[in-house]
């Protein structure tokens, strides 16, 4: 889904991640190396995901409380950002496991999509767009 451009550097990475997650799990369906694949989902967790997840917590959680946002969904936002940084580090652990690496990938890719269609569209309808645009502003400076 296009959302508006106020939320255009969230949408923008979610659907870079949820490329890298297709490309990733394709490797995984046809069995490629485990070890290179595990390295390549530690690169991504690293040098891509974390700092988008951070990002989020710092700016997005925030923004979202100060907007008296409904706590089951940040309720659901924070257990599934918790829950990626627990598979995150089970990763480094070498015991290469397809369904490790699988769980991850759809973890990632799922929360991606429930942020774009759930949260992004709730937001709009419930947030000012000029606070939305201020977000992406932020958002944008932390992704520099």
């Amino acid at each position: 889904m296009e959302h508006s451009r106020a939320l255009q550097v969230l949408s923008w990475q979610h659907k870079e991640d949820r490329l890298k997650c297709r490309e990733l799990m394709r490797d995984i369906q046809q069995q490629r190396d485990k070890s290179a694949i595990r390295q390549r989902l530690i690169q991504f967790w690293k040098n891509e995901l974390q700092k988008h997840v951070d990002a989020e917590e710092a700016i997005l959680f925030p923004f979202l409380q100060k907007h008296q946002f409904p706590f089951n969904f940040m309720n659901v936002l924070k257990r599934e950002h918790d829950t990626i940084r627990l598979l995150a580090e089970r990763l480094n652990r070498h015991d290469e496991d397809y369904y490790l690496y699988k769980a991850f990938i759809k973890l990632v890719d799922q929360h991606s999509h429930f942020e774009d269609e759930i949260i992004f569209r709730k937001m709009e309808e419930v947030i000012p767009q000029q606070e939305l645009s201020q977000l992406n502003v932020s958002m944008a400076a932390v992704n520099r």
